[in-house]
This record gives C-alpha cells, sequence and structure tokens, in this order.
C-alpha cells in the first residue's frame, strides 16, 4: 500500500481527527490478587515472555512497551489471551513465534488475574504514587 492508501485507511477507521491519547486510569489490587495473577504468569506465561516480560529474542517480543498494556479498555489484551496471536515478522530478521491461546487451558478467574496483574504493572510508576497497586511484581503480561 502506498502513503496516501494507508493514510486514507487511518482517516476511514479513526476519522479526521485521532482520538486523543488517554491518560492511565489507576487500577486497584490487593497482593493476593497479583501474587495470583504471577503464579498464573510464571505457570504459563514466563516461558516464552521471560520472569520479568523482558521477552527472548526471536520467541517474545519485550511487553514492557507494548501498547495493548496501554489501553484502558482490556478488550485487545483478552482477545490475545483467549485466543492467542499469529506469528509476526518484524524488521531486520526479528520475529515473533505464535502465542497460544489459552480459551480451554485457564479458566475466567485466572484469566481474570492475569490481565488484573498485566492491568497494574503497566504505568506502574504513576500508579504507585496515586496509591494503585502494590510494588514487587515486573511486568508480567500476555502469555
Amino acid at each position: 500500500m502506498t502513503h496516501d492508501d494507508l493514510s486514507a485507511m487511518a482517516t476511514y477507521l479513526l476519522g479526521d481527527h485521532a482520538p486523543a491519547p488517554q491518560p492511565l486510569q489507576s487500577v486497584s489490587a490487593d497482593t493476593a490478587q497479583l501474587e495470583a495473577g504471577r503464579n498464573v504468569y510464571l505457570a504459563v506465561c514466563a516461558g516464552c515472555q521471560g520472569l520479568g516480560g523482558e521477552g527472548k529474542p526471536h520467541v517474545a517480543v519485550p511487553m514492557k512497551a507494548n501498547s495493548t498494556l496501554r489501553q484502558n479498555d482490556p478488550h485487545n489484551l483478552i482477545v490475545a489471551m483467549l485466543n492467542g496471536l499469529q506469528a509476526q515478522d518484524f524488521p531486520g530478521l526479528e520475529r515473533m513465534q505464535e502465542m497460544p491461546g489459552f480459551a480451554t487451558q485457564l479458566s475466567d478467574t485466572e484469566l481474570a488475574q492475569l490481565a488484573q496483574l498485566s492491568a497494574c504493572d503497566v504505568g506502574r510508576s504513576a500508579r504507585q504514587r496515586d496509591g494503585g497497586c502494590g510494588e514487587g511484581f515486573a511486568l508480567m503480561v500476555l502469555c
């Protein structure tokens, strides 16, 4: 596609004026909820994502700058956890392997715990200033 095609598509999807960025909202979670989410993450996600969400070359990209985790609406995060993600090729011979979906492997409670941990850790420093999530957890996200 040409630049003009991409611009026209973006205008069609977003309108003439793109929506303004929204500030991250404070997320409240107690230590037990975060620990439960961390246990789920360690059981099914850490093998590919790394213990702290740092990713692994040619397997999983780092999650620390993932835009899905910065959105106030958790829809995309939940869909990715349920249905997985296709393999992706990036510039410079970098790639990301397919991420499996966990709709049949994790309960709704486990998925909610994992999403809560993810939402709590994104924007962590701002949330800590506002009295949001507890400390002591590295960014733990998509499996």
